[in-house]
């Protein structure tokens, strides 16, 4: 009696500190949209990105995720830049959800489409750091 006495008391005293521990870490969560800056894609016309980041914090952790990537401003004066447009900014879009950040692979055909979306995810993601 006195064994199982002691041990529940152990499991009792070990387990007040993690419940505490765990209420005291909370993640706070927010969610923002960051406007990148609007880039010339040469001749073809402008591109600009906004980004959707979800910023969470747990004690003094900040983890960012990028949750989603439009392009309200995109070159498409031209056919063959929509063209050009709808072929490459959806790869764009996904390569930058994956990569997590402006370090991705240019699609081939779109050479001034891919550079203006880099630089302008880049400097999207520059604002979601400061912020």
């Amino acid at each position: 009696m006195r064994k199982a006495f002691l041990t529940v008391l152990t499991a009792a005293a070990l387990a007040l500190p993690v419940a505490n521990a765990t209420a005291a870490t909370k993640a706070k969560v927010v969610i923002r949209k960051f406007t990148g800056t609007t880039y010339q894609a040469d001749r073809y016309g402008s591109l600009q990105v906004v980004i959707t980041v979800k910023k969470t914090t747990v004690g003094k952790k900040i983890t960012r995720k990028i949750t989603a990537v439009s392009t309200p401003v995109y070159p498409s004066h031209t056919g063959r830049s929509l063209y050009i447009s709808e072929n490459a900014i959806p790869i764009l879009r996904s390569e930058a959800l994956q990569a997590q950040s402006a370090h991705i692979d240019l699609v081939s055909g779109a050479t001034y489409t891919s550079e203006a979306f880099a630089g302008s995810l880049q400097s999207a993601i520059l604002k979601a750091h400061k912020a």
